[in-house]
């Protein structure tokens, strides 16, 4: 017993050593292509050098960088040029103390926070965990992972979920790209850049009402209504079911040509996605149970927790009868007003078995 633990940890070892190799790996080659790291790029943040330019967003940039003495490897956030308001300081100041409160091992953590003088003006960065992986559904298809591979990765994803929102903190931009897998298959929750505090005095609302953010396809009905009052826990959990869907199902729930949003307005004004087992008829009824309970319309039939949808997913692992709802539930009354704030979003009209796989 003694030799195979040992032999555990030194497999957990060597695996986590080939993932920072990886790393290091990926920011050699950026450094020989150069022109990863653009003229107006910093060569330096805090005590990290900037090795590449790897994503650009609303609030922010993200860099590639290694740490000046121990070389470690890290993604550094800068507040993005042309972002000099109050409010857009205040919004990155939050995105570090939520960072700052989480601490999971199946989210990405944070190293250290600054200011740095760059484009003319001082601007806030954090340098965090950088996740040398793939995003869970591109993961999952490269490695033909089997259903019960990605079920135990999404029970994970769960426990992160469930640590973040037991720490007062709801995510609201659950994706596929938000979810990265690195090696020997861990899963990591990341980009809490839209993530809204809920937790005593600290509650803020930086969005206004009938504002959307996240990304439309994983949203609940009231996080795309832009009602930001009634978000709660839920609505991560329903987007979590959305990606879990994808995860075993190959596709939305929805069908959605991107030329033809009117489609996609018209299938999430009706609420009814395609059922997971005509989608995938390899699943069981048990793995549909769980994702049509997520995703039922009406938050009150939802899981309460992200933790009950993880033990449910244990339970299905086990062989156990999971305790989800049997049917997916139609839109609610609440949730009718759906098609008309997704016309104004993109402005146009109009017997259960035991095996999980």
């Amino acid at each position: 017993m003694v030799a195979e633990r040992a032999a555990g940890v030194s497999e957990a070892r060597d695996e986590q050593e080939r993932a920072l190799e990886m790393a290091r790996g990926q920011a050699e080659a950026a450094r020989r292509r150069g022109s990863q790291r653009g003229p107006v790029d910093p060569t330096r943040i805090g005590e990290y050098e900037i090795v590449a330019r790897i994503g650009t967003g609303g609030m922010g940039i993200v860099y590639l960088a290694e740490h000046a003495q121990t070389r470690k490897v890290a993604a550094v956030k800068v507040l993005r040029p042309g972002l000099e308001s109050a409010s857009a300081a205040r919004r990155f100041e939050q995105e570090i103390d939520i960072l700052r409160r989480l601490d999971h091992p199946n989210i990405a953590r944070i190293y250290e926070a600054g200011t740095t003088e760059h484009a003319g003006a001082e601007r806030a960065w954090y340098a965090m965990e950088y996740v040398a992986g793939r995003h869970v559904i591109r993961h999952s298809e490269i490695n033909s992972l089997a259903v019960e591979r990605r079920l135990s990765m999404m029970g994970m994803v769960c426990g992160a979920l469930a640590h973040a929102h037991e720490s007062g903190v709801l995510h609201r931009d659950i994706k596929p790209h938000n979810i990265l897998v690195e090696l020997p298959g861990t899963p990591k929750l990341m980009d809490f850049g839209v993530a809204r505090l809920t937790q005593g005095d600290k509650t803020t609302m930086h969005t206004q009402i009938g504002q959307v953010l996240g990304t439309v396809q994983y949203m609940s009905p009231e996080q795309i209504r832009g009602n930001h009052d009634e978000l709660d826990a839920r609505s991560d959990i329903y987007a979590l079911g959305v990606v879990l869907y994808e995860l075993c199902c190959g596709r939305l729930p929805y069908p959605h040509d991107a030329r033809d949003t009117p489609a996609l307005l018209r299938a999430m004004r009706e609420g009814n996605p395609t059922p997971p087992r005509e989608a995938n008829p390899e699943l069981s009824q048990q793995v549909e149970r769980v994702i049509l309970t997520a995703m039922t319309g009406d938050p009150a039939g939802r899981y309460p927790s992200a933790q009950a949808m993880g033990d449910d997913i244990a339970r299905m692992l086990r062989g156990e009868r999971v305790q989800g709802v049997p049917t997916i539930e139609g839109p609610s009354k609440k949730s009718r007003g759906l098609g008309a704030s997704l016309s104004r979003l993109f402005g146009r009209g109009g017997s259960s078995d035991a095996a999980p796989g």
